[in-house]
């Protein structure tokens, strides 16, 4: 007769399915980010060593003494020093990243972050006031033509104005973004998460880049940027540095003050809001218009959409007997 064989554990028992490896450094969390969106990154870096200094924590295996009770008092910190709701949100998905991060590495077994109350954020889209017709052809012929801080501001507004940009995305164009295809002049702009879309250029961007170019002597560095700071700064690898997003913004605000326009709820995305507004205004197609400004949802590109407002084309002037 046979000795029966001793009962194992259960694989649920089992001690290799329990055990934790090591935390990893934030730096391979921030590399994967950085593959994704260089500037999210950037943000998030930043985020998460303040959360380490305010936590002080010195090593990796620190994160596995954070608790519930940390994340909600880092939050009523944050909320002390009167950050807005949009920015305390975005420290916090930061965070969160970080722990969920940690746990798909199996380093940590719980996010602390999870279910956690964050403050409400309210969506600007649609808020931002737009420029009429005659506002927007002084503000685009507000810098003067005969230097290349002219010429450069004209382009730039121009950008704004006829390709409905953001600033990053302004911001981010090289000059090798401007191609051809299929004989027609296209602009390659690098959107949110870094996806891309393949925009025609309008003639009067492209004729006012390419003469700031021309006066500026730049028109074949095509790894450079389009728009750079007068005074030429170049990074580690030699090439010239891109305009800074605060250096967009306070271009734009100068000409729209210069030519009146009221500026309470005036901003860079501004002209965004108007370029889409008059494109469909003047009849695009809105699926198209949602392709041109690279919204993920048709419901936000609809908010541009005016035309239910024209007293003209409600449906009681269409019923005819």
């Amino acid at each position: 007769m046979s000795t029966p064989k001793p009962k194992t554990d259960s694989l649920i028992d089992q001690d290799e399915y329990h055990a934790l490896k090591e935390v990893p450094p934030e730096a391979d969390w921030i590399n994967e980010r950085r593959s994704r969106s260089v500037r999210t990154a950037s943000a998030y870096e930043f985020d998460v060593n303040e959360f380490k200094k305010f936590l002080g924590i010195k090593k990796p295996e620190d994160y596995r003494k954070i608790s519930r009770k940390h994340i909600t008092d880092w939050i009523i910190y944050l909320k002390d020093q009167k950050l807005t709701n949009e920015t305390i949100s975005r420290k916090i998905s930061a965070i969160s990243s970080l722990f969920k991060f940690f746990c798909e590495q199996s380093a940590l077994k719980d996010n602390p972050c999870t279910n956690i109350t964050r403050p409400k954020v309210q969506s600007n889209i649609g808020k931002s006031d737009i420029i009429s017709d005659h506002e927007a052809k002084k503000f685009l012929d507000a810098p003067p033509s005969s230097s290349i801080r002219g010429l450069r501001d004209r382009a730039i507004l121009a950008v704004f104005c006829y390709q409905a940009l953001r600033r990053s995305e302004v911001r981010d164009l090289k000059v090798k973004s401007i191609h051809t295809k299929g004989g027609v002049p296209h602009l390659l702009v690098k959107g949110k998460g870094d996806k891309t879309r393949d925009l025609p250029l309008h003639p009067v961007a492209m004729q006012r880049i390419y003469a700031y170019l021309e006066a500026d002597k730049r028109m074949n560095d095509l790894d450079e940027p389009i728009f750079c700071a007068l005074k030429k700064y170049k990074d580690a690898d030699g090439l010239l540095k891109h305009m800074s997003t605060d250096a967009i913004y306070d271009i734009v605000m100068f000409y729209a003050g210069a030519v009146g326009i009221k500026v309470e709820n005036f901003h860079p995305h501004s002209l965004r809001a108007t370029g889409a507004t008059n494109a469909l205004s003047n009849g695009a197609d809105l699926g198209k218009v949602q392709d041109f400004l690279g919204h993920a949802n048709i419901q936000t590109t609809r908010i541009y959409d005016k035309r239910k407002d024209d007293i003209e084309d409600s449906p009681t002037y269409k019923i005819k007997y």
